[in-house]
């Protein structure tokens, strides 16, 4: 008997390995395996890809395709695809959605109209008597760690002192990747390790899913963020987001645009915009060359169809099928992210047992605890002002009914924190 499987090859981070290896169970298209970012960090970011490379062009019955999930796992996925030929969006297009500032040179060029104006920190510091308030990241920013609004160049200097060494240690597994590829532009190695300022922009703020296939993008889902107050952190992202068909034109528009200008294809990408509807204006947060991994789920629960397996579809260079694999329950899903405002010892993680009884009583609810017992949140990564520990999918038919849920989840987990000053 033939198997007809297709032999994926998932880079992706250790928290990740449940949530991939729950949506391949049911599946007879895929045969799964992973690699850790963890691991491959661990054992010399060098070496293992030069390994991973060696036994794939050794066996070329191996895989079908490699992906990664993150934006450190895409990094990994792109070099190795470039070596062994597999299907895969080119180091290139990888790195012009990576390097923030890269990404901005390109955009001002083709869409000018959706770009914030933006500069480098140097530029910014070196313009003391006009600075404004601006909205400062590194140029390779990664779950809003370190990015946050400033108002003087004295914040900005604040951020690179706080930030900037870490920043520089955290990019060795970029630049080590970057060093194996055909790759070759000195700006992104000047630049990569820097601030961005942008310009600060308003309105909703939008994540747009879409996977470009033969230069062709194709939008499947728009998520709409919310925030605690006025801050910058996350409360939950809501899923589906309705907009007019003007903006939605506007989208479409902006997308395809990004496709050409940053040279994107067989890769899914996440496009996040800030959104006005009374005003019309839309404006381009960022670009991100891979899959929003956080919001698979609750996409999933909507619309019927895995983008996990979306993504496999596409790794191993078939286009990615969006037909629904079973008749959804619920019309809206709300993706959660449970937070702490100041640093915490962790005394108490929900176990197993807990969450199996959560997921019986409320059935399609997902449930990702991204801590430890013991140690603390700052353990982990972070922006500024808040630490991130749990992430939460809660489907329903309405608002109130996710609310209700959310708030007696929440409850049931049961997470125990003590003050780091009381220790």
């Amino acid at each position: 008997m033939i198997d007809n499987k297709k032999k994926i090859l998932i880079i992706c981070e250790q928290s990740d390995i449940h949530l991939i290896m729950e949506s391949f169970n049911h599946t007879d298209n895929y045969q799964i395996s992973i690699e850790t970012t963890e691991d491959i960090l661990g054992r010399g970011v060098t070496n293992a890809l030069k390994d991973i490379i060696q036994q794939i062009n050794n066996n070329s019955d191996m895989y079908d395709g490699v992906v990664g999930t993150h934006d450190s796992s895409a990094v990994f996925a792109s070099v190795i695809c470039e070596h062994t030929g597999m299907p895969s969006i080119s180091v290139e297009g990888m790195v012009n959605c990576q390097n923030k500032y890269i990404s901005r040179q390109l955009q001002k060029k083709s869409i000018p109209e959706y770009t914030p104006n933006f500069c480098l920190d140097e530029e910014y510091i070196s313009n003391l008597e006009n600075s404004l308030s601006a909205f400062s990241k590194p140029v390779r920013s990664n779950v809003s760690f370190a990015a946050q609004k400033i108002d003087t160049t004295k914040d900005l200097q604040q951020l690179i002192n706080e930030f900037g060494e870490y920043i520089k240690d955290y990019n060795q597994y970029y630049v080590e990747s970057l060093s194996l590829s055909s790759y070759d532009n000195p700006e992104n190695l000047y630049t990569c390790n820097r601030f961005l300022c942008e310009e600060l922009i308003f309105g909703t703020q939008v994540t747009a899913d879409c996977y470009v296939y033969n230069q062709k993008a194709h939008v499947f889902a728009l998520t709409k963020a919310a925030f605690f107050g006025d801050k910058i952190s996350f409360s939950h992202h809501e899923f589906p987001y309705q907009v007019s068909p003007d903006i939605e034109q506007k989208i479409h528009y902006i997308i395809d645009k990004l496709v050409k200008s940053l040279k994107l294809d067989n890769t899914f990408i996440n496009v996040e915009l800030k959104i006005d509807e009374k005003t019309g204006n839309v404006s381009i947060i960022e670009v991100n060359a891979r899959i929003a991994f956080q919001f698979a789920k609750t996409i999933e629960t909507v619309k019927g169809f895995d983008p996990l397996h979306l993504i496999c579809n596409l790794a191993s260079g078939e286009e990615p099928d969006i037909h629904p694999g079973f008749a959804p329950v619920y019309s809206m899903c709300y993706n959660f992210e449970l937070r702490k405002f100041s640093d915490k010892l962790v005394t108490k993680i929900p176990d197993a047992r807990n969450i199996a009884r959560i997921k019986k009583i409320y059935p399609g609810v997902e449930i990702r605890n991204l801590i430890l017992n013991g140690g603390k949140l700052s353990d982990y990564k972070h922006n500024p002002e808040s630490y991130r520990y749990c992430i939460l999918d809660i489907p329903g038919n309405n608002k109130e009914e996710i609310m209700d849920k959310f708030e007696d989840i929440k409850a049931m987990l049961n997470y125990r924190f003590m003050d780091i000053e009381e220790t």
